[in-house]
């Protein structure tokens, strides 16, 4: 294990801007955004998950299908709901249907939550707001700098070839970090009245009931919102030309998303297009990813326009 100062951070991400397009979690008012690292900026680990989800660094909204000169990506500072996200994500794209657009190139270089934003409920879910694997560097805060991980060949070339930024962790810095994230975590479990969701119950209430799903979605007015804004979901369509193929995000939530030849849909109903995006997360991602489809980032509850709250219906649900 290593350890990084906050100075040799900053000389190391300049160096490394020279040969990697390096996207960083910046602070804009109230909120984190992907930003593009350029000489003129300070990279910061600091805080919680980003604005828009990581996933659009790997899967654009829209895109022409074609071969792209692209140079290497580094995402800094990325966070454990994005990252589960993205693991639900490549079992979908690489393993179940070997999409070869699908971009498995992008170094993954992690870093705890130090925060949270009044949304965040990985928690309620049974997870941490920090990650034990699925990285190929992931970062720490301690006093002074950070606690670097190793967590894949890449991330180790990177220590090796960057050694002179890097030191010895120490057995006490490890403590310190232990210490941290206890702290992070009962803050957040605190915040989410130190509930734990019963995963089972959510599932056997998302297929027998309907009286919540009306409650809650009446206000729903299927702009896609929700969708566009999670790390996990991943529908689309496809648009052919006479060179090109382009493809565009998709929506459960509207309204001709099920819709099949001959006018029949299943789910025209807004109600049943609205549960449906339960039982895609709680019913179908476990049964054919052995995945949630959920990560607790609350996305949904920030842009929903009906002012549908996610995580209450999750809670209502498990009860």
């Amino acid at each position: 294990m290593k350890k990084i100062t906050n100075r040799n951070l900053k000389n190391f991400a300049k160096k490394l801007n020279a040969n990697y397009e390096i996207f960083y979690p910046q602070k804009l008012a109230e909120q984190f955004v992907l930003t593009k690292l350029d000489s003129e900026k300070e990279i910061s680990l600091e805080g919680y998950r980003t604005l828009i989800p990581l996933k659009y660094i790997f899967y654009s909204p829209q895109e022409n299908l074609i071969e792209k000169d692209r140079k290497p990506t580094i995402v800094f500072g990325a966070r454990a709901c994005d990252i589960r996200g993205l693991n639900l994500l490549k079992k979908i794209y690489l393993e179940d249907t070997q999409d070869p657009y699908y971009r498995d190139d992008v170094l993954i270089f992690s870093a705890d939550c130090t925060s949270f934003h009044s949304s965040c409920f990985c928690t309620l879910l049974g997870d941490n707001p920090w990650l034990d694997n699925s990285f190929d560097l992931n970062f720490s805060p301690i006093e002074n700098g950070y606690l670097v991980d190793i967590g894949s060949k890449r991330g180790e070339k990177f220590l090796l070839d960057y050694a002179e930024f890097f030191e010895e962790a120490k057995v006490s810095h490890e403590k310190e970090r232990e210490l941290k994230r206890t702290k992070i975590k009962e803050q957040l479990k605190n915040h989410n009245e130190n509930k734990t969701l019963n995963l089972e119950k959510i599932k056997k209430a998302t297929k027998e009931n309907k009286s919540i799903f009306e409650e809650y979605g009446r206000t729903c007015v299927s702009c896609s919102s929700c969708t566009n804004v999670c790390p996990t979901c991943f529908c689309f369509f496809l648009s052919e030309g006479d060179k090109n193929k382009a493809r565009y995000m998709d929506s459960c939530q509207f309204k001709g998303f099920a819709r099949v030849a001959g006018g029949a849909n299943p789910r025209e109903e807004l109600i049943t297009r609205f549960k449906n995006r339960f039982n895609c997360k709680f019913i179908y991602r476990p049964e054919a990813q052995e995945s949630l489809g959920c990560t607790g980032c609350g996305r949904c509850i920030d842009v929903c326009q009906g002012k549908i709250n996610y995580k209450e219906v999750l809670i209502k649900l498990g009860e």
